[in-house]
């Protein structure tokens, strides 16, 4: 049975297409009938580097920061019983997991990776390592993601299952050595199997390690565990590397790039080395489906394929917990993409007593390595960044798309618009008329139309080339405020690359006269002061000094600033002792206004409410059942 142990369930949401893409035109709901976007309402964020948790954690006593943006330990949740203090929680989208060299023999051998899964113990990791608050998961798809089919399986590698493991090696013919006591390779060779794990996490990563080391040893095979650092395995010489990797949304076209046998050899997109012939056959359903049964059928087969192969192995996805003070601010957002200290909290915070203005001071553990938005890779960075850009669309708290620059979007195939060429797919945005760079500069639709033109460009120079840039044709502006986008295919994907790309401004990224082409990776705005570093979201960076803090100020002229609090729109912490604030509260009418076009049979963009609501009820249901056990 599926263990749920969780203080707060995330649901999953995701865009979905149905049926054949067609004409739709959606609305500006959101615009005229609600206020998420407007703020923010401080007038500066400083995020103050604190390297060590014990350290944040005294100054968020102190009251000398306001919140904590690194998660912690729920060892620690009993040290935790300040009146000014609340607790977030929210399950990870992301994971634990143990990525497998494929290449190298015998691990090239998936009954071998799989007698592994078997024989790993994740109700350890459960009961040892996070105190309770994870649980144990299969699927390579987080399950926080609707798109996750870990239900569906018919096993699971949950607990210590060495019986089936061993048998499923002494069916492939791996030997035990009388004289060590440890298996041979078919071949007949003695092997080792050293699994990795970071430097920076003794204990859940070094504790998970030891874990899989106990996995190996059930079964008979000489293992160790060691550390390492990025460096020391750069190049893919490893047997199997312990680390985290997170999601940024719930977008699962990464399936058709991550364990693609064409890019077996390439570290960056294919660290586990993975081969399958079968799986490849799904790809492109994966990426050109366009209705939703199309796509899901293609993510189920994949899913099912990776969980009996075994590239990698999910060892645990746990619950994040954040730590804030309640007693000078309010109006926190629990955000399912980027939890309590994501933009939607900085948009919406503001005073308890109502009025502007203050200073709200976040510590974290690590200095943010590059604002350079094509480089940045660390949470660190994005924290700051993505207060500071623009995008077409946002994702919403609750993961729905919410418009930014975009008022509106029409979605035509050639059967909606015989100008369409046949099997092409062009997006029609209307933007905003109020957005200005912080220069001054105006934000029109050619800065829209230059982003696109900037990413296929580049492409040139850079390796990977960004997804999707192969099948852009044309992108221009047939008025100031009017932006078509078209794409020489079909697919569910497209609005995801379109709807969310941070917009550039076309005077500073320019060919002739700006950053260029060739200079998208030599960028270094704030690092390097002779460098241009244009904004237009509702902050720009103000000040830094290394080592100390980062500051970003109130955007003036932020096209949804606002002068008034509607604290309708925000979530209020409680004073109560280790307040729990799961998530900002979910409404399915935030789903975006939906216009049909005469003889579409499509829809677009809305909350897959039955498959979260199900989740929802599965996981009240079990956790229910567990309680009176």
């Amino acid at each position: 049975m599926r263990k749920q142990i969780q203080v707060g369930m995330v649901l999953g949401i995701v865009i979905l297409l149905l049926d054949s893409l067609g004409c739709i035109q959606i609305a500006s709901s959101w615009h005229e009938s609600d206020s998420l976007q407007t703020g923010p309402y401080v007038d500066e964020i400083i995020f103050q580097i604190i390297e060590h948790p014990d350290d944040r954690f005294l100054a968020l006593q102190a009251g000398e920061i306001d919140m904590d943006l690194d998660f912690f330990h729920p060892i620690h949740l009993p040290n935790i019983w300040e009146l000014d203090i609340d607790i977030f929680s929210s399950l990870r989208n992301g994971y634990g997991q143990i990525t497998i060299n494929c290449q190298r023999y015998p691990l090239s051998i998936s009954g071998f990776r799989r007698a592994f899964a078997f024989a790993f113990d994740k109700t350890r990791i459960t009961a040892e390592i996070m105190d309770g608050f994870s649980q144990e998961h299969d699927s390579l798809v987080p399950f926080v993601n609707s798109w996750c089919v870990e239900n569906q399986f018919d096993w699971h590698y949950y607990t210590n299952q060495s019986d089936i493991g061993n048998q499923i090696l002494d069916d492939l013919n791996f030997t035990i050595n009388p004289s060590t006591g440890f298996r041979l390779a078919p071949n007949g060779d003695p092997f080792e199997v050293v699994i990795l794990y970071s430097s920076a996490s003794s204990e859940i990563a070094g504790g998970s390690a030891q874990i899989g080391v106990d996995a190996l040893h059930s079964l008979h095979i000489d293992a160790r565990r060691e550390e390492y650092l990025y460096e020391d395995i750069s190049g893919g010489a490893y047997d199997m590397i312990l680390y985290t990797i997170d999601f940024d949304d719930y977008n699962i076209d990464w399936l058709a790039h991550e364990y693609w046998s064409e890019n077996a050899d390439d570290y960056y997109w294919n660290i586990a080395r993975f081969e399958n012939d079968t799986y490849d056959n799904w790809r492109n359903q994966l990426l050109y489906g366009t209705t939703y049964e199309e796509v899901y059928e293609a993510a189920k087969a994949m899913q099912e394929i990776l969980h009996y192969n075994v590239p990698r192995l999910v060892v645990y996805e746990d619950t994040y917990l954040q730590r804030y003070r309640n007693d000078q601010f309010t109006g926190h957002v629990g955000d399912l993409r980027k939890y309590i200290t994501g933009p939607w909290t900085m948009r919406k915070i503001h005073k308890i007593d109502g009025t502007f203005g203050g200073t709200v001071t976040i510590g974290m553990a690590e200095e943010p390595e590059s604002f350079n938005i094509f480089l940045q890779v660390s949470d660190y960075s994005l924290a700051i960044v993505d207060n500071l850009y623009p995008s077409l669309y946002d994702y919403g708290p609750d993961m729905v798309p919410v418009q930014d620059l975009a008022e509106s979007m029409v979605i035509e195939t050639h059967m909606d618009n015989q100008n369409v060429p046949l099997g092409h797919t062009r997006f029609t945005f209307d933007i905003v008329h109020n957005a200005t760079w912080s220069d001054g500069t105006p934000l029109t639709a050619e800065d829209v139309v230059f982003t696109f033109t900037y990413d296929y460009e580049r492409a040139q120079y850079m390796t990977p080339i960004p997804r999707f840039i192969g099948n852009l044709t044309s992108a221009y502006a047939p008025t100031t405020y009017r932006v078509i986008i078209e794409f020489d295919t079909e697919s569910y994907w497209y609005f995801n690359y379109c709807g969310f790309t941070y917009i550039l401004p076309q005077h500073i990224f320019n060919n002739e006269t700006g950053i260029g082409y060739q200079g998208w990776n030599t960028w270094n705005p704030v690092f390097d002061p002779e460098e241009p570093n244009v904004n237009c979201g509702p902050y720009t960076f103000s000040n830094y000094e290394v080592g100390e803090f980062y500051t970003i100020k109130r955007n003036p002229n932020f096209y949804y600033s606002t002068f008034s609090i509607d604290s309708s729109t925000t979530t209020n912490s409680s004073s109560t002792t280790n307040q729990t604030n799961d998530s900002f509260p979910l409404n399915w009418s935030y789903a975006v206004s939906i216009t049909l076009a005469s003889g579409s049979t499509i829809v677009i963009i809305y909350c897959t409410v039955a498959i979260i609501r199900k989740r929802k009820e599965e996981s009240i249901l079990l956790h229910t059942k567990e309680l009176n056990q």
